[in-house]
């Protein structure tokens, strides 16, 4: 029996705009691929609202897992950050999924990333860019001899994860939680989950990688870097955009654009517009819903 496939978002009322432009995007390349929100708190009237016109479900397993989510997030901050509530995609209704950030537009279809999922247990976008290094681990890690250089190094996003539904299993998560704890005065908390993400993702004896490793790895028996496409974060220049299309030739091709950090930095005041704002407003207008 073929596995059932889908993908997961996790989101609330405060982030409707922002849902509804990932949603549109995503629906423009993927009419029929099952869709699965994960509540990000329970604020979410506005987006139950939305199910008949996106075709999406609601993340509906034992309420104490989310319970046990928020629970973790308290062990890391003293409070309720509802991003930990992604590690319920591991308990979810898909037997192979892909869990994508709201903050993100689709420009293609990602059903390529299943393939994958037949070699590694753990697919990201994005990984081993030293730049990105801060937002993962403290220098402090290097000493803490828990992790080998290469885990560290792997120091991935966690705005885009493809797995199986029995790889990282909340049974199996709980027993390694008081290693995880012991080891949140290395993590760069600031980006909340992804830390602890990552812990569990290179702990888990199971076999890891993104797609920027794999478009790398020239030689290695799979298709060459230029067929397998990656994800651009919002602030580095994507070129021209028409009609939600990005009129530049990218080799490998866009899949998706990332927004991670900037809608914060507007609400702080500390950036005055979103860059490649036109991308993002061309999903948010499509289909002209109304949410006012």
């Amino acid at each position: 029996m073929a596995p059932r496939r889908g993908v997961y978002f996790l989101a609330n009322d405060y982030v409707l705009d922002r849902a509804i432009a990932f949603l549109n995007s995503f629906r423009a390349h993927h009419e029929a691929l099952p869709i699965c929100l994960i509540p990000f708190g329970d604020d979410i009237d506005g987006l139950r609202r939305l199910q008949s016109y996106f075709d999406f479900t609601i993340w509906s397993g034992d309420p104490a897992l989310l319970a046990a989510c928020d629970d973790l997030s308290r062990g890391f901050h003293g409070e309720v950050k509802g991003h930990y509530r992604k590690l319920v995609a591991w308990e979810g209704e898909f037997d192979e999924f892909v869990y994508v950030d709201t903050d993100t537009i689709v420009l293609r279809d990602l059903s390529f990333v299943y393939d994958f999922l037949d070699t590694y247990d753990f697919v990201t976008t994005v990984s081993d860019v030293p730049d990105h290094f801060k937002w993962v681990w403290r220098e402090s890690v290097h000493g803490a001899g828990v992790l080998t250089p290469d885990q560290i190094a792997f120091a991935a996003g966690t705005q885009f994860i493809a797995s199986r539904r029995e790889c990282l299993r909340f049974a199996e998560v709980r027993p390694r939680l008081d290693a995880a704890l012991a080891l949140a005065g290395h993590m760069a908390l600031v980006t909340l989950e992804m830390p602890l993400l990552n812990y569990l993702m290179v702990t888990s004896g199971r076999p890891y990688t993104s797609l920027r490793r794999l478009a790398g790895a020239v030689g290695a028996g799979g298709p060459p870097p230029g067929d397998i496409p990656q994800e651009r974060w919002a602030g580095d220049p994507i070129g021209a955009v028409r009609d939600g299309h990005l009129l530049t030739p990218w080799s490998p091709p866009i899949f998706l654009v990332h927004w991670a950090g900037m809608w914060w930095e507007l609400e702080r005041g500390d950036r005055a517009e979103l860059p490649h704002g036109d991308l993002w407003s061309h999903y948010r207008r499509l289909g002209g819903l109304d949410v006012t």
